[in-house]
């Protein structure tokens, strides 16, 4: 029964991380993003050719203006696209953590369950002996014994229960509120039970790290998509002002 309860255990912690291993949602947003920053980045380069110093001359000035606002309808669009995509992203993992806790915590119930009904040792009745009278000797050295076991016992080991709180949402996703996820009762606690809540916590602290490594790696890119923005528009705008002081008079 040892061996078959620890294989299920194993078998439910491989399929979590399989179930949340890859997000196909989240690929399919990271596709269609760097579509639109391909096109973003071809219409910066073609209002860069279009822009000829003939275009500062006064008669050009309409087409000068025109030029500038296409570009500042780009760099909306840039802003725009960078916004819906951290916001794609950020929900989705959310919904993939939201589903994460809920299998987790339904999968821990289940085994937590499953080892409350196993028979311990703790469960058998052991029938009574006549109590045999030993010597003063022997019953001081079985209490020191016993007292210096006692001192290493696990104290999380016992045949009482033990309420074992859900995970929650903040758990992983730091920063985001969720609701107390309650606690699962047991009506004991054998080593079966430690190791089934190890086991969740291990795959918790996986997750946990590829969430964190997800979000990280999105203010990244996200910070260095706007200070790329930022050091164009400075050269638009430098570019801008030594087109229209071409035609000035000196």
């Amino acid at each position: 029964k040892r061996r078959h309860t620890g294989k299920e255990l194993k078998n439910k912690s491989s399929g979590i991380n399989a179930e949340y291993g890859v997000s196909q949602a989240t690929s399919l947003i990271k596709h269609e993003f760097e579509k639109n920053r391909a096109k973003i980045h071809e219409q910066r380069e073609c209002n860069k050719t279009s822009l000829k110093p003939i275009l500062g001359h006064p008669n050009n000035e309409v087409d000068l203006n025109n030029l500038c606002m296409k570009e500042e309808d780009r760099a909306m669009y840039s802003s725009d696209t960078l916004k819906q995509y951290l916001n794609e992203m950020t929900n989705t993992e959310t919904d993939i953590a939201k589903s994460f806790v809920n299998s987790v915590n339904t999968q821990t119930t289940e085994l937590l369950d499953l080892f409350d009904k196993l028979v311990t040792t703790d469960d058998v009745i052991k029938g009574k002996t006549a109590e045999k009278k030993l010597p003063t000797t022997v019953l001081l050295k079985q209490e020191l014994r016993t007292g210096a076991i006692s001192g290493y016992c696990d104290a999380r080991l016992s045949k009482d229960g033990r309420s074992i709180k859900c995970l929650k949402l903040s758990d992983i996703t730091t920063g985001r509120n969720s609701t107390d996820g309650g606690a699962i009762v047991t009506t004991k606690f054998t080593p079966a039970h430690v190791a089934a809540v190890k086991a969740r916590d291990r795959v918790v602290k996986e997750f946990s790290h590829r969430y964190c490594h997800v979000i990280e790696e999105l203010e990244l890119n996200s910070s260095r998509w706007l200070g790329d923005e930022e050091k164009w528009s400075k050269q638009w705008e430098t570019s801008i002002v030594h087109v229209r002081n071409l035609y000035k008079p000196a």
